[in-house]
């Protein structure tokens, strides 16, 4: 047996595929290079597994994890093709790169009586993400038979994206690991009742703190997840009295250096979730779409299963108890976010959202088909991807103010990031024009600056930042008027040099700063979009009358009226995912 390698680049790094080869048949095939505990290391995993299971290198790249597991496909074949004397065609390799299943949802309705079942289970769950997985894994370990159904080639969901924290009130490792020792969950409904702004259902807020803290313990106990740092959101203006530090790190997780929001530690826990609800005898579908839901009969609401699309062809499969749709929002459907969330239209349509492609909101277009109504929607979860700006409390904003096309100050520059994206997206809507952090050459010194000189002059080499030894200089360069803008940093530094803010009320980095002047144009990253399916406390889906759908329920970003109008903070989307799986499966088996 001999060993033969060759390399190439994936995503997060060069990767060198090892292939053993005997008597010209492949013996084993490994990997190495692919950074660990990320989406990619996950796909080499999956493609692996394929490829051994197979003793081939012509497995398919995985869908969700494309790039490196194309990567890898190609440094496998030219391995391989070096121990054969064979030729490789490095192109096509190079270009599989599978998409998740994408299979147009039907229009039809599908009914029990007419339907020839493949398989049946207890509960059917619909996406396999945060949500997914902990609906999958709580049914499994309470005795039912779950079959999870995932469009990509590997679980995880735009959960694998996020940050790996998770939002919790009164909870011990708060008590360890912070000064908030008398924190409550109704302190933490407060805050998100204040930043829901009214629009909020406060059964499912309620549910949700309540339990939040149970459901950290779960993921410690049963799942592996080891808490390890506790910490704080930026400012909420109008919830400053019911903060605590509540953002559950755990270990592997948290925040990038100088503040940014690290994206794809959430890879940890999805996958801990997987392997748990496998252990618990959860099944797995990958590659494979749900395009439809099956009514009991013509004359009935309840939902009595699905139907599902693989390679070309459909599968029905019986829910006996329930079907979860924990399928996301509608983040990368460019037509419905048109229709339903203008905010989060600007960022997909100009290819800023970050969500998996698979995030199409089919739960809700499935659930809106047979009568469920939908609620939330309007606000996303944007923040500057290369700033940080407003995502943790212990890196407070720069010396710096945000200016509009006017060159008029507008927010509170400090303000939690979703909060503060949306008053830029009001302003720029408003005026038609960019807006502008406006900073100084020694606000770059402050302890949580994305700038140091280096990338600084970086950006200003190319355009990203625009710099000028006056005022006036600055504004004619972004096209502000002068008169505004030297009275915009003017105000803030006289009130700034008193340590105050009276205009919005900023508590940190409230300090003068001197030119040279930067200005940066603000620039959103987008994690999603808010608002999904009408739910009750219980997770049933609701109909446009008001009434529960029988058989069908909803979890995470699929479901609305739990996040309003901007996202409150880090760790909320997947605490709350976490959450409403659980519960909708509890729901399901009549579980408290």
């Amino acid at each position: 047996m001999t060993e033969y390698r060759a390399k190439a680049h994936g995503f997060n790094s060069e990767i060198t595929a090892i292939v053993d080869v005997e008597n010209g048949e492949i013996v084993k095939v490994k990997a190495e290079g692919e950074v660990p505990n990320t989406v990619g290391a996950l796909g080499v995993d999956t493609w692996l597994e394929e490829a051994n299971a197979e003793h081939s290198v012509e497995v398919d790249a995985i869908s969700g994890a494309s790039v490196s597991t194309g990567a890898l496909r190609k440094a496998a074949q030219m391995a391989y093709a070096e121990a054969t004397s064979g030729d490789v065609d490095a192109i096509s390799s190079a270009s599989i790169h599978n998409k998740p299943n994408n299979y147009p949802l039907l229009k039809e309705k599908f009914y029990e009586g007419d339907i020839e079942f493949d398989d049946e289970y207890d509960v059917i769950v619909v996406g396999a993400g945060g949500a997914g997985l902990s609906a999958a894994a709580t049914a499994a370990e309470n005795g039912a038979s779950v079959l999870a159904i995932e469009k990509q080639g590997i679980p995880g969901g735009t959960t694998s994206l996020s940050g790996g924290v998770m939002q919790a009130a009164g909870t011990k490792y708060q008590k360890e690991f912070t000064d908030y020792k008398d924190d409550t969950p109704e302190k933490h409904e407060a805050e998100y009742l204040a930043a829901g702004e009214g629009r909020l259902y406060e059964p499912l807020v309620r549910d949700f703190t309540q339990n939040a803290g149970k459901n950290l313990e779960w993921l410690e106990d049963k799942v592996g997840v080891k808490w390890t740092s506790v910490y704080g959101h930026t400012e909420i203006p109008y919830a400053k009295d019911s903060f605590a530090d509540r953002i559950h790190v755990y270990e592997g997780g948290g925040v990038g250096g100088n503040g940014i929001i690290a994206t794809g530690n959430g890879i940890i826990a999805t996958r801990k979730l997987y392997e748990y609800a496998l252990n618990q005898g959860a099944e797995f579908q990958f590659d494979t779409a749900v395009v439809a839901l099956v009514l009991k009969n013509e004359t009935s609401s309840e939902v009595a299963g699905v139907i599902a699309e693989q390679g070309g062809v459909l599968y029905a499969f019986k829910a006996n108890r329930g079907v979860i749709l924990s399928a996301a929002s509608i983040d990368q459907n460019v037509e419905l976010a048109k229709d339903l969330s203008p905010q989060h239209y600007e960022d997909v349509k100009r290819h800023l959202c970050w969500s998996v492609a698979s995030d199409r909101g089919d739960g809700i277009v499935m659930g809106m088909n047979i009568g469920a109504a939908v609620t939330g929607f309007g606000g996303t979860i944007d923040f500057d991807a290369r700033t940080g700006n407003g995502t943790d409390d212990r890196l407070p904003t720069i010396p710096s103010i945000f200016v509009n096309g006017q060159g008029l100050r507008f927010a509170n520059e400090d303000a939690t990031y979703a909060y503060g994206f949306r008053a830029i997206f009001n302003e720029e809507k408003k005026l038609g024009k960019p807006t502008y952090q406006i900073f100084g050459k020694d606000s770059i010194t402050a302890t949580a600056s994305p700038w140091n000189e280096a990338s600084l002059a970086k950006d200003v080499e190319s355009g990203l930042v625009k710099t000028a030894d006056s005022l006036e200089e600055l504004a004619e360069k972004i096209g502000v008027p002068a008169e505004n803008l030297v009275k915009s940093v003017e105000t803030w530094n006289k009130h700034a040099a008193e340590g105050r803010d009276p205009e919005y009320e900023r508590t940190m980095g409230v300090k003068p700063f001197s030119g040279p002047y930067y200005a940066y144009t603000n620039t959103p990253g987008n994690l999603g979009a808010i608002g999904g399916l009408k739910i009750n406390a219980q997770c049933n889906v609701i109909d446009n009358f008001g009434q529960p759908i029988p058989g069908l329920y909803a979890a995470g970003m699929n479901a609305g009226g739990w996040i309003g109008s901007y996202y409150p903070g880090s760790g909320t989307a997947v605490s709350g995912a976490i959450h409403q799986g659980r519960r909708a499966a509890k729901s399901i088996l009549g579980l408290s």
